[in-house]
């Protein structure tokens, strides 16, 4: 019974961040323009950020699951 605890847990986790993505498309494009490492955008390293933690959550619960 311990998996769907974790399990709402992780989505917990990615919702936040995903909500702060979405909040900052929203509320604060500029910031999301804005290009802080070699050039690249706000919006693409979050993306990226959103997807590398999609895989890694997505490992962590496998590895509890088990």
């Amino acid at each position: 019974m311990r998996t769907p605890r974790v399990a709402l847990w992780l989505f917990g986790l990615y919702l936040l961040v995903y909500v702060g993505f979405m909040a900052l498309s929203a509320f604060a494009p500029a910031a999301m323009a804005a290009t802080p490492l070699a050039g690249l955008p706000v919006s693409l390293l979050y993306g990226l950020l959103l997807i590398g933690l999609a895989f890694l959550l997505a490992a962590l619960y496998l590895r509890v699951a088990r």
